[in-house]
């Protein structure tokens, strides 16, 4: 069992995988651009609360 496992994982490496990538357009793009401004409010709404500390 052990002898095929490596069989597998050497013919994996023999082969490698050219990646390619992608340039998101329209929808796709916008909707990058908001799931960053969402992060970066998150952010700063935990560094206020950090900040201010429990009371």
């Amino acid at each position: 069992m052990e002898r095929n496992l490596l069989k597998v994982v050497d013919e994996a490496e023999e082969t490698p995988v050219v990646l390619t990538r992608v340039t998101p357009s329209g929808f796709i793009q916008w909707a990058f651009w908001g799931l960053r401004i969402y992060i970066v409010a998150m952010l700063v709404l935990v560094g206020i609360g950090f900040s201010r500390g429990l009371h």
